[in-house]
């Protein structure tokens, strides 16, 4: 990814990165509005009101999830599953909120929404994390 910066000429591992957190988050903008149709949202449930939800819980979960991937970078990180269960159950319970606030479904479809949502988003994160620095996953 650093190459990508400072080079301007990226590697074919690095695109392909680059590619599949692209399909991956798009992807997720698409699964969160079947899951919102899914649900009967009645509010915000248009595609402008859907990609703004996204990106804030994308936002939300990499701000949650933001030492882990500092981690990550410089190496130290060295894939604990006692670190990472809770941040994501934190993440997931956040999540589960920001969905019930904005779209206004309730809390038990929320989370027929936040099963759909929850999955490509740490997908992403992993992949963007692992691709960042020294992490032993590349």
């Amino acid at each position: 990814m650093f190459i990508l910066f400072q080079d301007g000429n990226p590697s074919m591992g690095t695109m392909g990165l680059i590619i599949i957190v692209a399909v991956l988050i798009l992807g997720d903008i698409l699964l969160l509005k079947i899951g919102l149709a899914i649900t009967k949202a009645q509010e915000r449930k248009n595609m402008k009101w859907v990609a703004g939800s996204f990106g804030i819980q994308f936002g939300i979960i990499f701000f949650i999830s933001s030492p882990l991937i500092l981690y990550g970078m410089i190496g130290k990180f060295q894939g604990n599953p006692g670190v990472i269960a809770p941040v994501i159950l934190f993440s997931v319970f956040i999540d589960l909120n920001v969905i019930n606030i904005i779209h206004k479904i309730g809390l038990k479809r929320s989370l027929v929404v936040v099963i759909f949502v929850v999955v490509p988003i740490i997908a992403a994160m992993v992949i963007l994390g692992s691709s960042l620095g020294g992490s032993p996953y590349k």
